[in-house]
């Protein structure tokens, strides 16, 4: 079976060599340069994957990179036709510092599946809908992040927004219990629900700020709901 790789690319193009050169095996490589704020992320991934070419189709990010024992069950995998598609683990690495525990230190993504498989949905932290069985490899997709405060809290800025009107979107409208209660909530689950002190002072400083990304999406939520009162004020 032939694979196209999608990378969604929104580092300078000097920055993508190791991302573009982890997935070399792939027989099409698409990139995808964001150069605008993107608004709706499964639109966007459904435009790609009407462009793939083949049959399987690998989702790569531009911070992340496809090692070489990864890329192996990759081609095992798409030659199987047990499944449509596959659960990849994602691990971060945080300025050189792998991170085991907390939220992140178990995600899986869905990121390769057959094109005719099914189509994305939500307009940020998107899913795969697959129609059909999926499966699961063991190596996990290594998202690298280098300027890890820095791109996190332009991720707030540039996601939030999106991710608010989501929520509402899921009749998960702004209260101010979920502004008190998510916040704290997120931060005990990550460090000590989910083991993030094992990962020491990084796992403190990754547990607070998924705090902050909580607060900041309720606060977001908040703004809009005064931005649709005043307007309706206005009429």
């Amino acid at each position: 079976m032939k694979l196209s790789a999608v990378i969604l690319n929104h580092l300078p193009t000097n920055l993508l060599k190791p991302t573009l050169e982890s997935v070399s095996f792939a027989n099409e490589v698409i990139v995808i340069n964001n150069s605008r704020p993107i608004k709706n992320f499964a639109k966007q991934r459904n435009l790609a994957l009407k462009k793939a070419k083949n049959q399987w189709v690998l989702f790569v990010d531009s911070d992340e990179v496809v090692p070489k024992r990864l890329a192996q069950e990759i081609k095992q995998a798409i030659e199987s036709s047990e499944y449509q598609g596959y659960l990849l683990p994602r691990q971060d690495v945080i300025l050189g510092q792998a991170i085991k525990y907390g939220e992140t230190g178990s995600i899986k993504l869905l990121r390769l599946a057959k094109k005719s498989a099914g189509k994305f949905s939500r307009s940020v932290h998107e899913t795969w809908n697959i129609q059909g069985r999926v499966g699961e490899l063991k190596t996990p997709l290594l998202h690298i992040k280098e300027n890890f405060t820095f791109e996190f809290l332009k991720r707030i800025g540039r996601y939030g927004p999106i991710d608010s009107s989501s929520l509402i979107a899921e009749n998960k409208p702004f209260s101010y219990f979920r502004l008190l209660l998510n916040p704290p909530a997120k931060f005990i689950q990550n460090y000590i629900v989910r083991r993030g002190i094992q990962d020491g002072l990084l796992g403190l400083f990754h547990a607070y700020l998924m705090s902050v990304q909580s607060l900041s999406v309720r606060i977001f939520q908040w703004e809009n709901r005064g931005l649709s009162l005043s307007t309706a004020w206005l009429r």
